[in-house]
């Protein structure tokens, strides 16, 4: 029994399993979804003008989230060229798309690279704090959008709570940042409390703590400066549904505008289906969302107007360019770029740390 629930448990079994579900699904209703087969039929006939913008616009929307990373860094006095924080970007995604819990390798991996490039533990939370919560607003935004243009049926509590979530977090890591003051008196009171509790030496990792809080001192993000990350956060999201916008467009033949014609959507329908996807993919039941997120953009793209054959391409080539063709392209950079240091630990972090301090 007790072995069962591990392999239930498992991560790795999980993914097996859904993926297994969904094609034994497929099998059993294939002669009752025809429109698949004819949608992967129809990709022979997409134009390829389109196709080729759609992977454009795909890899501008990783180079948008590179320079949120560039600037956020930058604001810590942690100078990192682009095509740095652009690697970074297409491997972590890559990580993060590609394995059950890929998310938090991609943490990982992420958290390990910044902190080679000399930033400190408390600067990477800084980072992927204000990053989420930045993206986050333009994800709830978009969604508001679509729910006042078009009458979406979207989520309003899930969006809500995420927005909600996103800036109290933001708002916590800004008041941290100035108050360090504040903070470090809180640790020295409280962390030498927590160590009598767990019967450890009352000063342990006090004075840690406090040099990781000293060095928000050098973190400066001005008003103009969390301007710029938005507007570089939100061409992230634009570029990423402009791709959706642009697989339609190669489908159907038709770019979609602000009205619908016949077997049509409209800028207005992507958005929605975009951030519909968005919503199933962030549960990542299986990796980068294979199978929810596509069942979301079809079903979404058939109830604004299209085809139930042109909304499956639509979806499909969509996720071979933002999903497939990007997670190549990351794997190849990690190989290349990354594989040779992998996952270091923390005496590996400190040493590589020391071996910068003494060349520079």
């Amino acid at each position: 029994m007790k072995s069962l629930r591990a392999l239930a448990a498992n991560r790795w079994f999980q993914w097996s399993a859904s993926l297994a579900i969904l094609v034994i699904v497929l099998l059993a209703f294939r002669d009752q979804l025809p429109f698949i087969g004819q949608a992967v039929a129809e990709l022979r006939d997409t134009a390829p003008g389109p196709l080729v913008l759609a992977a454009l616009s795909a890899l501008l929307s990783i180079l948008a989230m590179a320079e949120v990373m560039r600037l956020l860094l930058r604001a810590g006095s942690v100078r990192v060229p682009l095509y740095e924080t652009n690697a970074l970007t297409l491997a972590s995604n890559a990580w993060s798309t590609s394995l059950p819990g890929g998310p938090a390798f991609s943490a990982v991996l992420t958290f390990q690279v910044q902190r080679r490039w000399g930033a400190s533990i408390l600067l990477c939370g800084w980072f992927f704090i204000m990053s989420s919560a930045i993206s986050t607003m333009w994800l709830v935004l978009i969604g508001a959008a679509a729910v006042l243009f078009l009458g979406a049926q979207v989520s309003v509590w899930s969006l809500g709570v995420s927005f909600l979530l996103m800036l109290a977090a933001g708002a916590g890591v800004y008041w941290i940042m100035k108050n360090p003051a504040t903070l470090e008196r809180w640790i020295r009171s409280l962390l030498p409390r927590l160590n009598g509790l767990l019967r450890r030496d009352r000063q342990a990792g006090v004075n840690g703590a406090v040099e990781q809080i000293r060095q928000l001192d050098s973190v400066h993000f001005s008003g103009g400066s969390f301007a710029v990350v938005s507007i570089y956060s939100l061409a992230n999201r634009l570029f990423d549904a402009a791709t959706l916008w642009l697989a339609v467009w190669a489908v159907s033949g038709h770019l979609p505008g602000l009205t619908a014609g016949e077997n049509q959507t409209t800028v207005m329908g992507v958005a929605l289906a975009y951030i519909t996807a968005k919503l199933a993919g962030s549960a990542q039941v299986t990796p980068g969302g294979l199978g929810t997120v596509e069942a979301a953009i079809i079903a979404t793209l058939v109830a604004t107007g299209m085809t139930a054959v042109d909304a499956t391409a639509a979806a499909l080539v969509y996720r071979v360019i933002s999903f497939a063709l990007i997670t190549v392209i990351g794997w190849i950079v990690y190989v290349v770029h990354y594989a040779r240091d992998g996952f270091s630990g923390p005496h590996q972090l400190r040493r590589r740390a020391q071996e910068s301090a003494q060349s520079a």
